[in-house]
């Protein structure tokens, strides 16, 4: 499991959600499920890696987070997730 990855989180008690992969630590993703910046902390054997092709393409996941450039990119927000899109175009 990667960065960017899609995975489906199911703890096996029928809640199923879909998600993108935002980092990984040991046996803990960080996963984005809605469109914010936020990831959950989530241990891997609860998610399945899906093709991104088993997602609606309207879903939207991290927001810009999985994009080489974030409009929204504020360095007292957001260094500490993605330093990688401060001031880059």
């Amino acid at each position: 499991m990667k960065k960017g990855d899609y995975v489906l989180f199911d703890t096996g008690f029928g809640d199923c959600d879909l998600g993108r992969v935002a980092s990984v630590s040991g046996n803990i993703a960080f996963v984005c499920f809605s469109t914010g910046c936020t990831a959950s902390a989530c241990t891997q054997e609860y998610l399945r890696v899906i093709e991104p092709s088993e997602c609606e393409e309207s879903i939207s996941f991290g927001h810009h987070r999985f994009d080489d450039f974030c409009p929204d990119y504020d360095p007292d927000c957001c260094s500490a997730y993605c330093p990688d899109k401060a001031g880059v175009e």
